[in-house]
């Protein structure tokens, strides 16, 4: 699809929604956001069908081409079952955040439009959802967010929900397993790992050692001192009394991952999980 026709196309389908979702009197507003971005899409993919490139060239096209509409359409079924929460949320919006809102949602829509996982996309519009209960949310946060969301595939969120209820829903025996999580997703315990060490190197899950290492360095500073006072007198000639008792030190560190607190905002943000829910530890 032609760059041209494909911004023009997301920049209406951005206008379009705001006004309709933005407008908090309009009725039956998600079936109206769904007929007006179809008739869009459709003007459009007529519009450039005969101007595909045959061949090799042609086929990327199409495939993209393919998943630009699929990604509109589960983008526009997904914003229509958010509808109602969207306009109870907006009700109390000034013009000005309104307005913010509006560009938020354009940015959300280059990453709709480049997503390769569909079902990724109920996602991306929960966090939209999240956006408009806040008085007011930065551009960096945004982009901060779904830059992450875009890097992980569905294994990575599937395992980052498991380390989540793991440690924070009541209910651990009807919870989902990690063997629930390889099954589903074909992978093996190696590629499980490898999942969660991703997750760690992007800062949604962490270690006791993180956690901790601020305490073992107070430890390690404590067994010193006392070390040197017992050289101290142990090395004085003079000393008569007894020498004090050297402890081991007991550090707190361990290599075991949980979810960290950027892990759990993201959760929030991103998979709509209910905190009433969890534990709250």
């Amino acid at each position: 699809m032609d760059q041209g026709k494909k911004e023009d196309l997301k920049e209406s389908i951005k206008d379009t929604a705001a006004d309709i979702i933005l407008d908090v009197g309009s009725k039956a507003a998600a079936e109206v956001v769904k007929e007006t971005v179809t008739g869009l899409l459709k003007e459009v993919l007529v519009d450039t069908g005969a101007s595909m490139i045959p061949g090799i060239s042609g086929a990327i096209s199409g495939y993209k081409r393919a998943r630009f509409e699929r990604n509109i359409k589960q983008f526009t079924n997904e914003l229509s079952l958010k509808v109602e929460d969207l306009r109870i949320n907006l009700e109390q919006k000034t013009a000005e955040q309104k307005e913010q809102l509006d560009q938020l949602l354009a940015y959300i829509l280059d990453y709709v439009i480049d997503e390769q996982q569909e079902e990724k996309i109920e996602f991306m519009v929960n966090g939209f959802v999240q956006m408009t209960e806040h008085e007011n949310i930065t551009e960096d946060f945004v982009l901060t967010y779904y830059d992450v969301l875009k890097e992980l595939r569905l294994v990575d969120i599937s395992v980052l929900r498991l380390m989540y209820t793991s440690f924070y829903m009541y209910d651990q025996a009807n919870r989902e397993t990690y063997i629930d999580v390889m099954e589903k997703h074909g992978i093996s315990l190696e590629q499980y790992e490898s999942v969660r060490r991703n997750l760690h190197r992007r800062g949604l899950l962490t270690t006791k050692t993180d956690l901790n290492i601020n305490d073992d360095l107070d430890q390690i500073h404590k067994t010193f001192k006392e070390l040197f006072a017992y050289l101290k007198k142990l090395t004085n000639p003079r000393f008569k009394g007894s020498l004090p008792t050297l402890r081991e030190p007991k550090f707190k560190s361990k290599d075991n991952l949980q979810i960290s607190k950027f892990g759990r905002e993201f959760v929030h943000f991103f998979l709509n999980m209910d905190n009433d829910e969890m534990t709250g530890q």
